[in-house]
């Protein structure tokens, strides 16, 4: 592994051509099952979302529907995890009993949208299989004389300092790690979240001089250990994750150029994780060549098995930033995978504005399947038990489901929290071979699936399934698997094999006769997803449909008129 390193370092160092690196790292084109695929989501002036307001039933519709586009974007583009900005400047976007309305879903701080913002979306997210993480922004206050600094200053002033022109937590004074565990503690309490992310967690960079860094390194830790104890306390299963400055510290191969984590803004985040009250970090690696490479190399020594998730800065691809090129960003994607971390971007709108053709690039070269998160250090306190009667049921819409039943997890008791079969979530898996493998990425179908029946309309005899259990800390069950085969009269369902479609995993084969009562044609996934496109040419009397963009899965195909009529054509299984 050292070696490994070595030659990550000089190849960038020394070489702009990282193609070398990037095969190394994809041997024979596998894709990992577990990889933390996240996105920052800003709500901060709606500069991601919202780009509208809440006031009635209109504006609330339009708000809502914007936040389920983005949410499908992520999907799309294989994401699994949103940090969504929750507490912005002393202002939330959730009806708080300790702090007021964010301005940017309301238009006006203080001031309700008529809705509850944040329950909305872990809903949304969670339905799309999505973990969701509420983001926490811990010492800025914002404006001295905003909404936010304001509150605080009139509950507790002394736990704020005026730094020019802005107001910030104070982390000198004991108080401080009490109140931001408060509003955590809130967030836990109430909502379904995945996780607690810790934003700024250091001091401001106008604080002043700092005599003593131990001293203030001690105080950063003591909120860290602070809000750790109310959240693990509230619900154990909540990953605990802050975004650290990028560079942890000067190393043996790059100086930080003094500006890093440990020094400079006092965050001791190698003894944070090293003592479980990280469970992940989502350092802000927004740099490129020798300012990354070597710095991402030390997260992941310094962290070992850890999870870590370099924050990416696309931001910069942008042509009023930096306008980086395309292949700054894939490359260290690339790398960042090849080590066994995950990567996160910032921000939102840059990717789903498909800059420079990243959302496109992710879709369909980096993401093309689904991938679970791992948390190799969230303890586990529940057993969690695997599905079993997997089996074919017609129901009474006459559709063919695939339906399984699990029995409820044992119990865990934590304080008047007792976590039940409500936790358990599956993982769907299927193939075409005669062995569903579960380890094989392609294999999998849902993931954080809730309910316990899918609908597979015209599958019928041609695939075979499995499915798994997995807890709220992310363990999987063994599977429950199910062979489809033909003869076996106790699953088959023979009157749904008749239209399955010729795929070679780049194409899609018509026949002229289905498709004339409509020139588009649309393509749904297993999750309802829709994608429309056109019928490219023709092949000795067949019509061919490009499916090269879409990841490898089980899908319905329909023809569409003009005046929007649908014909359904058949079903295929494109695989790679």
């Amino acid at each position: 592994m050292k070696n490994l390193f070595i030659f990550i370092f000089f190849s960038v160092v020394f070489s702009n051509r990282l193609l070398a690196v990037e095969r190394l790292f994809m041997p024979n084109g596998e894709f990992p099952k577990y990889e933390v695929r996240a996105v920052w989501l800003t709500t901060i002036g709606g500069l991601d979302w919202p780009h509208s307001f809440a006031h009635d039933g209109l504006g609330i519709e339009a708000q809502q529907r914007e936040l389920c586009n983005i949410l499908d974007s992520y999907v799309e583009a294989g994401f699994n995890t949103v940090l969504l900005q929750t507490r912005v400047r002393g202002t939330v976007i959730y009806p708080s009993q300790l702090e007021p309305w964010e301005g940017s879903v309301s238009g006006q701080p203080g001031r309700s949208p008529g809705y509850d913002p944040l329950e909305y979306a872990v809903n949304e997210c969670h339905r799309r299989g999505l973990k969701i993480h509420a983001w926490v922004v811990t010492i800025p206050l914002g404006k001295w004389n905003g909404a936010g600094c304001n509150n605080v200053k009139r509950l507790l002033p002394k736990l704020v300092k005026k730094v020019g022109d802005e107001g910030f937590m104070n982390p000198e004074v004991e108080g401080t790690g009490d109140y931001i565990a408060r509003i955590c503690k809130e967030i836990t309490s109430r909502y379904d979240i995945d996780g607690i992310h810790l934003d700024y967690i250091r001091y401001p960079d106008a604080w002043g001089k700092i005599s003593n860094r131990d001293k203030a390194r001690n105080n950063i830790t003591n909120i860290v250990k602070r809000v750790f104890d109310v959240v693990k306390t509230e619900k154990p299963w909540v990953v605990m994750s802050c975004s650290p400055v990028g560079k942890y510290a000067d190393t043996r191969r790059a100086r930080s150029r003094g500006w890093n984590a440990r020094d400079a803004v006092c965050q001791d985040v190698d003894l944070w994780m090293k003592n479980g009250w990280m469970d992940m970090i989502f350092p802000m690696m927004y740099f490129n060549g020798d300012n990354f490479y070597p710095f991402v190399v030390d997260w992941k020594e310094r962290c070992g098995d850890k999870t870590v998730v370099p924050g990416l800065g696309i931001y910069f691809m942008h042509k009023n930033e930096k306008n980086w090129p395309l292949d700054v960003i894939t490359r260290e994607m690339q790398v960042c995978r090849g080590l066994g971390l995950g990567s996160c971007f910032f921000r939102s709108k840059f990717f789903t504005d498909n800059t420079k053709g990243l959302f496109d690039y992710t879709k369909t070269s980096y993401s093309p399947y689904i991938s679970l998160t791992s948390l190799k250090d969230n303890q586990q306190t529940g057993n969690i038990k695997q599905p079993y009667d997997l089996h074919f049921s017609k129901g009474n819409d006459g559709q063919i489901y695939l339906v399984w039943n699990c029995d409820e997890l044992s119990n865990v008791e934590n304080g008047t929290n007792t976590v039940s079969d409500s936790a358990v979530k599956y993982n769907v898996y299927g193939s075409c071979d005669e062995f569903v493998d579960c380890n094989d990425v392609r294999n999998l179908l849902l993931s954080e699936y809730s309910e316990r029946s899918i609908k597979l309309p015209e599958l019928g005899l041609v695939r075979n399934f499995a499915v798994t259990a997995i807890d709220r800390y992310g363990n999987e069950s063994l599977p429950v698997r199910l062979r489809n085969q033909a003869g076996n009269t106790k699953n088959s369902v023979s009157d749904t094999t008749n239209n399955m479609l010729k795929c070679d995993g780049k194409y899609v084969y018509i026949n002229d006769e289905d498709i004339s009562c409509g020139d588009l044609i649309e393509i749904q996934t297993l999750q309802d997803g829709v994608s429309v496109v056109r019928i490219v040419r023709d092949i000795q009397g067949y019509k061919t449909v490009d499916v090269s963009s879409l990841r490898a899965s089980h899908y319905k195909i329909y023809t569409v008129s003009r005046k929007g009529y649908k014909h359904l054509v058949g079903h295929f299984y494109r695989h790679l």
